[in-house]
């Protein structure tokens, strides 16, 4: 498939970040989503960041890095404005006609 077909990196923030709230009541501690509900405004982020190798042990399957996505969602680090409390990674496809997400949760 040809890069200009695919889902863009914005909707696929989109796509994943509507996910995540959609499924993290249910996937989260309440503790966490709590943390997340008060703190997103000032610290909230949802970025793509570069898929990472442990997909394929995840999925039991080999990873196209140019037809998905992998999108963070957490809380960003004031001091150095890095994503280090991370609620959810989410892989989303960027095929329009395959859809897909897998997501692996925060686990305390």
């Amino acid at each position: 498939m040809e890069t200009e077909n695919l889902i863009s990196y914005d909707d696929v923030i989109d796509v994943a970040y509507d996910i995540f709230l959609e499924m993290a009541a249910d996937n989260l501690e309440p503790a966490d989503v709590l943390l997340f509900t008060l703190q997103f405004d000032d610290r909230g982020a949802a970025e793509v960041v570069e898929t990472r190798d442990d997909w394929e042990e995840h999925l039991a399957c080999a990873i196209d890095k140019d037809l998905y996505a992998e999108v963070c969602v957490g809380l960003v680090n004031e001091e150095n404005d890095e994503l280090d409390d991370v609620f959810a990674r989410l892989l989303i496809s960027r095929d329009p006609e395959n859809k897909g997400c897998h997501i692996l949760w925060k686990r305390d």
